[in-house]
C-alpha cells in the first residue's frame, strides 16, 4: 500500500473508538469473571484467559464482519465475543449448560457459532491454520461458481495463532497455499513473547513472524498490541487489503497479564515481574483512557 492509501486510516471516528473501548471493557470483565468461576470450581477442564490482549477483540469488532469466516485458537472467549457471539452463550458453554454455544459439549477451547461464522476454538497448536485457508479458498470458489450472486463479495477468512504456534510447519504450508491463489486470508499472530513457558527467542531464529510471508510475496506488519488506536488503524488497513488483494500477516505484540491458564497462574519462567509491570504500565485500557482524556477524545463520563 502507498503512503496515501495508508494515510486514510489515520483518523478513527470518536463513536468507533468508544465502541472499541467498550469491547475491551467487556472482554476484561468477562475473563475476570471466568477466572473467579474457575477458582470456585464452577468451570472445569482447560481454560485460557486473554487479560491484557483486549486490543485484538477490539479490532475484530471494528473491522471483521459477521459474514467473514473466523478461526481462533484455544484462547478464544474474547474473539467469540467480538465476533458477535452472545456472552451468555459463551459463559453457558463454560458452565456445560444446554444453552451454551455448543450445548455445553465443547467447553472453553471449542466455542462455535454458525450465525456469526465463528468456527472455533481449536485446542491443538496451529491446527486451525489450514482450515482457515480452506475457508478462504471456499470464498474464491463461491465467486467463481456463482458470479452473479457474489459479484460484490469481499469476505475474508481470519485466523488467530500465537507467535509460538507460527513456528509450526503448517504456517509455511498455509502461506504458500494462500499466496499461490491470492486467497483472502488474514493471519493474526498474537505475540506475547512466550510459547507457554518457553521464551520464543529460544526456539525461533527470527521473532518477526510478520516477515515470514516475504518469501511468498505476502505483506506483513507488526503493531503495538497495547495501543488500541494503533491496532484499529493497522487492522482496518490490513483487513481492507486482504479483502481486495489476498493474504497478509498482522503481528500484534502484547503482554498477557495472567499465566498460561488459571491452573498455571504465575509460573511461566521469568514472567512474574514482567506481568506485574504490565498490569501497571502496559494495560491497554488504561493507556487508551489516559490518552483519550489528555487529547480530549472522550470525557470521564463517556469512559465510565
Amino acid at each position: 500500500m502507498t503512503k496515501a492509501e495508508v494515510a486514510k486510516y489515520d483518523t478513527i471516528e470518536k463513536e468507533k473508538l468508544l465502541d472499541a473501548y467498550e469491547m475491551m471493557q467487556l472482554c476484561r470483565l468477562f475473563e475476570t469473571a471466568c477466572n473467579q468461576a474457575y477458582m470456585q470450581g464452577h468451570i472445569r477442564g482447560f481454560m485460557h484467559l486473554d487479560n491484557g490482549q483486549e486490543t485484538i477483540p477490539a479490532f475484530v469488532s471494528d473491522s471483521i464482519r459477521k459474514d467473514d469466516k473466523k478461526y481462533s485458537y484455544y484462547r478464544d472467549h474474547t474473539h467469540a465475543l467480538a465476533s458477535g457471539v452472545s456472552a451468555d452463550a459463551v459463559m453457558a458453554e463454560l458452565f456445560m449448560k444446554e444453552t451454551g454455544a455448543c450445548k455445553g459439549t465443547g467447553g472453553s477451547m471449542h466455542i462455535y457459532d454458525k450465525e456469526t461464522n465463528f468456527q472455533g476454538g481449536w485446542a491443538l497448536v496451529a491446527e486451525q491454520l489450514p482450515y482457515a485457508v480452506g475457508a478462504g479458498r471456499s470464498i474464491l470458489l463461491d465467486r467463481k461458481l456463482y458470479p452473479e450472486k457474489f459479484a460484490d463479495d469481499d469476505r475474508l477468512s481470519i485466523v488467530f495463532v500465537g507467535e509460538g504456534g507460527a513456528q509450526n510447519g503448517r504456517m509455511a504450508e498455509c502461506l504458500n497455499a494462500a499466496a499461490k491463489e491470492d486467497i483472502p486470508v488474514l493471519f493474526i499472530v498474537i505475540d506475547n513473547g512466550r510459547a507457554i513457558n518457553t521464551f520464543t527467542e529460544d526456539i525461533a531464529v527470527n521473532q518477526d513472524v510478520f516477515a515470514q510471508g516475504l518469501h511468498y510475496g505476502i505483506p506483513g506488519v507488526k503493531v503495538d498490541g497495547q495501543n488500541m488506536i494503533d491496532v484499529l488503524r493497522t487492522g482496518r488497513a490490513v483487513s481492507d487489503y486482504v479483502r481486495k488483494n489476498g493474504p497478509a500477516i498482522m503481528q500484534v505484540h502484547t503482554f498477557r497479564f495472567t499465566g498460561h491458564s488459571p491452573a498455571d497462574p504465575e509460573h511461566e519462567r521469568g514472567r512474574k515481574e514482567e506481568k506485574k509491570w504490565a498490569r501497571s504500565d502496559a494495560d491497554p485500557l488504561k493507556i487508551f483512557e489516559e490518552y483519550a482524556l489528555s487529547q480530549g477524545l472522550a470525557t470521564e463520563d463517556e469512559l465510565s
